[in-house]
């Protein structure tokens, strides 16, 4: 079964880092991560690309972004509509 998590970002450059390795950390292999950059001001977004730059593992990575923001639910309704786990 295929596992969607879905990541609303926006200003959380001190957490983010912490966040993507708890993820790359998982053992569960069928999972994919879909941030949803939610028009960030601050450098979340740089740091989540630099740290899925330097990944080789089994997850699945994607950024999505809006050009304004939105909100927590609106960030994770883009998510959940990018998603491709199963229901």
């Amino acid at each position: 079964m295929k596992v969607s998590l879905i990541i609303p970002v926006y200003n959380v450059s001190a957490y983010i880092e912490r966040c993507i390795k708890s993820v790359m950390s998982q053992t569960y292999r069928d999972l994919e991560c879909i941030l949803v950059n939610d028009a960030s001001s601050d450098d979340s977004i740089a740091i989540a690309e630099q740290i899925i730059a330097d990944y080789d593992g089994p997850i699945q990575f994607q950024i999505l972004n809006h050009e304004h923001n939105k909100g927590q639910s609106a960030a994770r309704n883009t998510g959940t509509d990018a998603a491709t786990g199963d229901s």
